[in-house]
């Protein structure tokens, strides 16, 4: 059964944020005023947390926790949110027939081109349980690979925890069967 309403919790505990809202929608714009809560600070950086209601009973938050840093430089109006991990990209979004491609660019190297990463994907659903998980090795800037999920993966939304080197990122994927 799909989620009727999703939770989102925002908050900055060394400045004193923490403001939580719900929506009907799986997407929550950052776009917000003082009558609705307290505007995100431009410099800062914010835990989010997740979880979602299915059959009128709320789930547990995510497990993992994604940060987000508020950048409003005018500088940077086409800039993509890097993460540690690089540019992360995963397409189809949505994923129709099961295969989703991973990309990742602008990796560090480190110590050199030929750096060792240890890269993990870890798929949850909304309640936190893990549907896929696979470990990869890569070298140089850039990481490719085709991502097989299960046949039995059911139509959701899904978030996919990418971790480099033990830095981490979370993007969200949506299945339809």
């Amino acid at each position: 059964e799909a989620a009727s309403q999703y939770e989102f919790r925002i908050y900055n505990t060394g400045e004193g944020y923490d403001q939580t809202f719900v929506r009907n929608t799986y997407i929550l714009q950052l776009k917000w005023n003082n009558n609705v809560a307290p505007p995100l600070v431009n410099g800062y950086t914010y835990n989010v947390e997740v979880r979602a209601m299915v059959s009128g009973v709320w789930g547990s938050f995510c497990p993992s926790t994604c940060t987000i840093t508020i950048d409003n430089g005018m500088e940077r109006p086409d800039a993509l949110m890097e993460q540690a991990t690089g540019n992360t990209s995963l397409w189809p979004n949505p994923v129709r027939d099961g295969q989703v491609t991973l990309a990742i660019d602008g990796l560090s190297t480190g110590s050199g081109a030929d750096a060792e990463q240890q890269i993990t994907v870890d798929v949850q659903d909304l309640f936190g349980k893990r549907v896929f998980a696979q470990e990869f090795s890569n070298s140089g800037e850039r990481f490719t690979t085709i991502l097989q999920l299960p046949g039995d993966i059911a139509s959701g939304v899904y978030l996919v925890n990418i971790t480099v080197n033990g830095e981490s990122t979370v993007q969200r994927l949506s299945i339809v069967r």
